[in-house]
């Protein structure tokens, strides 16, 4: 199970996701379907994903297609996203080298001040 909240800071202008849980494709499908719905309400393109109280559940393959799935529920290719992990590892590496790849502006981090300084700039 995966618990999510998402928080819009306005005097940053960022999307702050927390979650908490096990992450499989089918809560980062519905998870993401909730930020796309955020990100335009809000009209942001930031956003700091805080996954250091999360384990997940992805297979290689499953790493590997993310930004195909991603684009379809409507992630665009404008954000800036920060993803913080308890600790970096080669399942996170691959992960942020997919999604750059891919055309994507996306950076992981262990430690989350870092990465709310790379998000807001």
């Amino acid at each position: 199970m995966l618990d999510w909240n998402i928080e819009y800071l306005a005097n940053e202008d960022l999307l702050y996701i927390k979650t908490c849980g096990v992450m499989t494709t089918e809560y980062a499908n519905a998870m993401l379907a909730e930020i796309v719905e955020a990100a335009k309400r809000h009209c942001c393109a930031r956003q700091l994903v805080d996954h250091r109280e999360t384990k997940f559940g992805f297979s290689m393959i499953e790493y590997y297609e993310r930004p195909r799935v991603n684009q379809k529920i409507g992630m665009e290719y404008t954000w800036r996203v920060a993803m913080v992990f308890h600790a970096l590892t080669e399942e996170t590496l691959f992960f942020e080298t997919v999604f750059q790849n891919r055309g994507y502006t996306l950076r992981q981090f262990a430690d989350i001040d870092e990465a709310k300084k790379w998000v807001l700039t």
